[in-house]
C-alpha cells in the first residue's frame, strides 16, 4: 500500500470531495488521480509530470507539497546522483599553459602577415585595373580598329593590320528577390467549458428517485437518500428527472440553484442550460 496515495485519498474523502470534482478543479485527469491514490506510478506519464501532479494535488488538498514529494521519492527509490570530478585534467593543464600561449602568439603573427599580403595584392590589382579602364572602354566602343605601322629603314611601305571586332560581354541581370510573407496562424477555437452539476439531499430531509442524463447519456438512475451527494460532468447539457423534487438540492458550477421543485412527491423535469 502506498503511504503517499493513502494520505491523498483520506484527505480528499475527509473534505467530502469526489474524484470527478477534484479532476475538474485541478485540471488533472481522473484516471491519473486514481493512479496517484493507488500508488500506481507506472500508469502515470513520467517522473517529471508525476512530481507536478503530486505538488498540484497536494496544494489543492491543503497538504505540504515538500513532504509529499519526499514520500514520492522514497517510494520510487529516486536519489540525487553523486557527481565525481576528476582532478587529473587540472594538474595536466598547468604543464600546457606556456605552449598554448606560444601557439596563439605564432598563429596571430601568421594571420597578420597573411592579411598584409592580401591587402597589398588587392591594392596592386585595383591600381592596374584603374589604369586599364580607358583602353578597355576604347576597345568596347570600337567595332574594327585599323593600325598602320610606320615603315622602318628596311621596309618599303607600312603594314596595315585589321584587328578583330571586340564584343562586350553583358553583365548578368540582377534579380530582385521578394520575401514571401509568413502566413499568420488562424486562431484556435476555445472549447466549451464543462458543466459541473452537484446534486444532494440534506440529512433527514427524505429521499427521491433520480435520473440524471449528461449529454444524452444516463449517468445516474436510482434513489438518493438524505445525506448523499453526487457530482456530474457534461459538455453541452444536463437533464434531471426527480420524483420528490422538493428535497433535491442542485448546484451548477459552484453556484447554489436551490431545490428542483416546490411540491413534494410531484415529479419534475429539470434542464441545464434552461429550456
Amino acid at each position: 500500500m502506498s503511504q503517499l496515495g493513502e494520505w491523498l485519498r483520506q484527505t480528499r474523502e475527509s473534505q467530502g470531495i469526489s474524484l470527478a470534482q477534484a479532476a475538474v478543479e485541478t485540471r488533472i485527469l481522473q484516471q491519473w488521480l486514481i493512479a496517484l491514490e493507488e500508488g500506481a506510478f507506472e500508469r502515470l506519464p513520467n517522473s517529471v509530470v508525476t512530481r507536478g501532479f503530486v505538488r498540484n494535488y497536494g496544494q489543492y488538498l491543503g497538504l505540504p507539497p515538500d513532504e509529499l514529494l519526499e514520500l514520492y521519492r522514497q517510494e520510487r527509490g529516486i536519489s540525487d546522483p553523486i557527481r565525481v570530478v576528476s582532478t587529473s585534467n587540472s594538474m595536466r593543464s598547468n604543464f600546457y599553459v606556456l605552449p598554448n600561449f606560444l601557439g596563439v602568439f605564432f598563429v596571430t603573427i601568421a594571420l597578420v602577415g597573411l592579411m598584409y599580403v592580401a591587402l597589398s595584392a588587392f591594392g596592386r590589382i585595383g591600381s592596374r585595373s584603374d589604369m586599364d579602364q580607358p583602353h578597355m572602354a576604347a576597345a568596347i566602343t570600337a567595332t574594327t580598329t585599323r593600325t598602320t605601322l610606320e615603315p622602318t629603314d628596311g621596309d618599303a611601305a607600312g603594314v596595315v593590320m585589321d584587328l578583330p571586332e571586340v564584343t562586350p560581354t553583358p553583365l548578368p541581370a540582377i534579380v530582385a528577390i521578394t520575401p514571401t510573407p509568413t502566413p499568420m496562424p488562424s486562431p484556435t477555437p476555445t472549447p466549451l467549458a464543462p458543466i459541473v452539476i452537484e446534486v444532494s439531499i440534506e440529512p433527514e430531509a427524505g429521499e427521491s428517485w433520480l435520473r440524471v442524463q449528461t449529454d444524452g447519456a444516463i449517468a445516474y438512475e436510482q434513489t438518493m437518500r438524505g445525506g448523499e451527494r453526487e457530482v456530474f460532468l457534461a459538455n453541452r447539457e444536463v437533464f434531471i428527472r426527480a420524483g420528490n423534487p422538493a428535497v433535491v438540492q442542485v448546484t451548477v458550477n459552484g453556484r447554489q440553484r436551490g431545490t428542483l421543485g416546490q411540491s413534494p412527491g410531484v415529479p419534475v423535469n429539470w434542464y441545464w442550460p434552461p429550456q
